[in-house]
Formats: structure tokens, C-alpha cells, sequence
């Protein structure tokens, strides 16, 4: 498999945090055309909330970076680790609404994207899922 390029990972954060803008303003529906749409719908969360996300992916892009090449395994875990922890608590604040399952996929593979581009070896394939509660 390809190393993920910086590119890979700037769609993967693009497609997390624009699902996320998009369920707040649609909920199910594509649009407010869609018959679906409903204007007094509520995701549960606020665009500070995605800002938040979206940070803390930002911080965790850029702490692989810059990662040590000594002990890298440890580092990069570590990062992912702190970044999934923050994550967690975010979406508590939101009820668990923050993170559904697209995002929770999305989020999944732009940290496991991340984590390869750094240089992880690791046999396991969902490193999030140790501390992962979303």
C-alpha cells in the first residue's frame, strides 16, 4: 500500500469536517430543497464545536509532522493517543452527536492515514480503537 501523501490527508479532513457542517445545516436531507429538510433541526452541535474538531486534527497533523525518528512508534502513538482522548471529550460535550458513524469512519482513517505517513509500523489496523469512545 501507498504511503498517504499530505494531499490524502487534507481530502480526508475535508470530507470529516464538511460532513459534519453539512448534517448541522441538513440533518438527513442533501439541501434545504430536499423534502427531508427540516429548519428547526438540531445536530446537537455548533459550528464552534466542528472548529474544535477541526483543531484538534490540525494539532495532531502537525505534532506527525514533526515526529522523532527515534522511538517514532512510540511518538506517533502517543500523538494519536492524545488526539483521540480530546476527541472523545469534545464529543461528550456534544452528546455523542459530533462524531456518527461517517465521521467516525472519516476520523478513523484520516488518523490511521496520518499515523503511516509518519512512519508507524504497527500490525494493528484501527490504532484509534484502544481509547476511541465514538
Amino acid at each position: 500500500m501507498a504511503k498517504p501523501t499530505k494531499q490524502d490527508l487534507l481530502r480526508l479532513r475535508k470530507a470529516a469536517i464538511d460532513g459534519m457542517v453539512s448534517y448541522m445545516k441538513f440533518g438527513a436531507a442533501e439541501s434545504e430543497a430536499d423534502p427531508d429538510f427540516d429548519e428547526d433541526f438540531d445536530a446537537g452541535y455548533t459550528q464552534a464545536d466542528i472548529d474544535r474538531c477541526a483543531k484538534i486534527v490540525d494539532e495532531l497533523l502537525a505534532a506527525l509532522e514533526g515526529v522523532p525518528e527515534t522511538k517514532k512508534n512510540e511518538a506517533i502513538l502517543k500523538a494519536v493517543k492524545t488526539a483521540v482522548i480530546k476527541l472523545n471529550k469534545l464529543n461528550d460535550r456534544c452528546d455523542g452527536s459530533l462524531i456518527e458513524t461517517d465521521q467516525r469512519e472519516q476520523l478513523c482513517e484520516l488518523i490511521i492515514a496520518a499515523a503511516q505517513r509518519a512512519g508507524l509500523v504497527s500490525s494493528v489496523h484501527d490504532i484509534t480503537e484502544e481509547w476511541r469512545e465514538w
